[in-house]
């Protein structure tokens, strides 16, 4: 039974330049019944050595080969004889002894010395001393480098979906005072190909998530994708010269964050593939792949783990007396990598991204939302500031009367399926942070007001969730500003707004958030509501000084997880771009990005995050308000299995062009409600097609059809060409979506 959706939203704009790459079939990503068959099958039973590589360990599925001179390691899949190697063995002779030494060696490290000078460490070109003990399932080997006078312990074990290699922190000494561990990056080559003599692509979680394909770049890249896992550290941030217009405002968007830990390498036409977790150090790690001709013609995908940052220290207040300097202490914390390693039909994106669900669920780091039902988020903005004479004045854009009028209205129009997050909703407006009690604006209608619009919406069955940022703290409302982040060179760091009213915001350190937060969240409920929308410390991390201790982002990720999980058990959340670490306590996840940063080497956007999320918890895009091309936004949305997003005020967006909110230049409901009306009779329509079913499929096809395969055996094909197309039989309409339910 098919059903055809043709989105009546605005423009006509084609989806992306590349999609026209996607004749590329190596981005397959759908269970079929074909089986991918290696070339090496003929060799599948397991040889006594491979490359210079000899056997030591095997199980069921896998058998693990190593090299003692570089600690090289390959992973053979027994059932196919597909193979992926960690070294390089076969040079191609252009490169230098530092390039080669780092192709072949399972250990890369950044050595810091004379305080800001770096040089590479590795295994081939340093003078290393080896301890090898082999293990029933791999071995342990004790590495010292004795010019350096540092040394650690590399632990690798076979697993039955693959390897795991881990460093234990106890293991790292540092016993010299010339030379410092700076970054280590274990097996950086760990399923490397040369130019395009494979067919596949490196997964990379920008953004939902994009794919670089392993065809020949023919030079064109001079580096790849560096994405530090949990976005960058505020702690060590320096100061940059901003794309900025008339000095005021900010013309260039922020880079997506990796908002998990994992990258991927698939060699699709060998039928193997591996999804790595960085499963121990993410906090400081950082996720580096770089596209054949950056540097060598070998694509390579791998973490960084950083041990040390070299920063700006200043003499005084006087920021143009600075000077560079490392970290006097390294980092601490075991370093370990799980490469979980898909054959034939699975050994693909999706199949990396359905590895992933089960590994958390198994975990317990995912869990089920209890309700995966459709609701449009209609999100409302209650109140702002503008300057004034004297201090600054209300500008009241959406009351508690207004939402009940437009809730009415919706209803009307058999609209009441929605959740909503209300933002400005406390005393003093959007941006009078901290947020320490459960008192509503009374130009909004009041606390008194509010609560009863929380119930009454809640009998309706519509949720609304208070929006608090339980990181910002805006030095010009609140009366205080200790208990606020400093950076590791001790200066308070601020965040510029390039806004007129309040200019910057101060970060709190974790202590002051859960005092404040188990505040609210105590006055909140007492009053017999408890739904919060969670911002700021969800998609921030960052080191710190408080009372001359040092805190790395090791600490404050262990306080943000034991304060979400002491509120969870108090409020039902959902939470603002969370990280992957805070997901077992989300209900919900609120902006999740449709797109990538669009880097010049990405090849391919794919939907990872959303094919793991699917089924597990509701996903909500970034506002379709601020979407240029709401048509091919929707058909993303559809896509993704993710629901819309609506910015909305009962007062025009042009009351907010002196605050803090200028860059709200759309939001008026009258201007939206039909098209609110539209996508949730719509969206809703299919939804109950795949409610709590995972996507198991997700294909391009050459002439331009996305085709997204459910576990129910719902396929939904969608066009984002201007022009039909055909696709099993179908015909899909230019801009359009089929829903097949067999």
């Amino acid at each position: 039974m098919a059903a055809e959706y043709k989105n009546q939203g605005y423009g006509n704009q084609r989806y992306g330049w590349k999609r026209a790459a996607a004749v590329f079939l190596a981005a397959i990503c759908i269970l079929t019944s074909a089986a991918v068959i290696s070339p090496m099958r003929a060799q599948a039973a397991v040889q006594p050595q491979i490359n210079g590589h000899s056997l030591i360990a095997e199980n069921e599925n896998y058998a693990l080969y190593m090299n003692e001179e570089y600690l090289s390691i390959i992973v053979l899949d027994k059932e196919t004889g597909a193979y992926m190697e960690s070294a390089v063995s076969n040079d191609d002779g252009k490169n230098n002894a530092t390039w080669s030494a780092a192709m072949r060696s399972a250990l890369l490290l950044t050595v810091i010395y004379g305080i800001t000078d770096t040089q590479q460490a590795d295994l081939i070109n340093d003078e290393v001393t080896k301890e090898i003990t082999y293990t029933d399932n791999g071995f342990s080997a004790k590495v010292y480098w004795t010019k350096y006078q540092f040394g650690m312990t590399l632990e690798v074990s076979l697993t039955e979906d693959g390897v795991v290699a881990l460093i234990p922190d106890e293991s790292i000494v540092e016993d010299g005072d010339d030379y410092f561990i700076g970054t280590i990056s274990v097996y950086p080559y760990m399923g490397h190909t040369y130019l395009d003599e494979k067919e596949g692509y490196m997964f990379i979680p920008d953004g939902n998530g994009a794919l670089i394909y392993l065809e020949n770049k023919e030079g064109r890249f001079r580096s790849g994708f560096t994405g530090m896992i949990y976005g960058d550290d505020p702690g060590f941030a320096r100061p940059s010269t901003s794309n900025l217009l008339w000095d005021d405002f900010n013309i260039i968007n922020d880079a997506n964050k990796v908002f998990a830990p994992v990258y991927g390498m698939a060699h699709t036409g060998e039928g193997i593939a591996y999804l790595a977790v960085v499963e121990k150090g993410a906090e400081r790690a950082s996720i580096i792949a770089n596209p054949n001709g950056a540097n060598v013609d070998y694509n390579r995908i791998y973490a960084r783990f950083t041990q040390r940052l070299v920063y700006t220290q200043y003499n005084s207040n006087n920021s143009s007396s600075a000077f560079q300097t490392p970290e006097g202490a390294r980092s601490h914390s075991d370093l370990q990598v799980h490469w979980i390693f898909l054959r034939e039909e699975n050994a693909n994106y999706c199949g990396m991204a359905n590895a992933y669900r089960d590994y958390l669920m198994e975990r317990g780091d995912l869990t089920a939302a209890a309700d995966n039902s459709y609701n449009t988020r209609v999100d409302f903005l209650g109140t702002e500031r503008e300057s004034w004479v004297v201090g600054t004045s209300a500008v009241v854009m959406t009351t508690v009367d207004d939402i009940r009028e437009i809730y009415e209205d919706l209803k009307t129009q058999g609209v009441t399926d929605i959740l909503t997050v209300y933002k400005g909703w406390q005393k003093g407006g959007l941006y009078n942070l901290p947020i320490s009690s459960y008192k509503a604006d009374s130009k909004i209608g009041g606390t008194g007001d509010l609560t009863s619009l929380v119930k009454d919406s809640a009998a309706e069955g519509i949720e609304i969730y208070l929006y608090n940022d339980a990181l910002r703290l805006n030095p010009s409302e609140s009366g205080s500003v200790f208990n606020v982040v400093k950076q590791v060179n001790k200066r308070r760091f601020s965040e510029s707004t390039y806004k007129e009213v309040y200019e910057e915001f101060l970060y709190m350190i974790p202590s002051r958030t859960k005092t404040l937060l188990n505040q609210f969240v105590k006055s909140y409920t007492k009053k017999g509501v408890d739904q919060l929308a969670l911002a700021g410390i969800t998609d921030t991390l960052y080191s710190h000084y408080y009372d001359n201790v040092f805190y790395s982002r090791y600490d404050t990720a262990e306080e943000y997880d034991s304060i979400l999980s002491e509120v969870s058990g108090k409020a039902k959340l959902v939470m603002e771009q969370p990280f992957a670490y805070l997901w077992k306590y989300a209900d919900a996840f609120l902006d999740m990005p449709l797109y990538t940063s669009n880097y010049m080497y990405e090849d391919e956007s794919v939907p990872f995050l959303s094919i793991v999320l699917k089924g597990v918890m509701p996903m909500y895009s970034e506002y379709v308000n601020f979407e240029a091309n709401k048509k091919e936004f929707f058909l993303k949305m559809v896509e993704t299995g993710t629901f819309p997003s609506f910015y909305i005020t009962k007062e025009s967006s042009s009351d907010l062009v002196n605050t803090n909110s200028s860059d709200i230049y759309s939001s008026q409901y009258e201007v939206y409600r039909d098209t609110m009306i539209t996508y949730a009779q719509e969206l809703s329509s299919i939804n109950e097609k795949v409610e709590g079913a995972y996507i198991t499929g997700h294909e391009i096809r050459d002439n331009g059809v996305t085709v997204v395969t459910y576990g129910n055996g719902v396929k939904i094909y969608l066009n984002y060409g201007n022009d039909q197309a055909q696709a099993d039989g179908y015909t899909i309409e230019g801009m359009s979506i089929k829903v097949v339910d067999q």
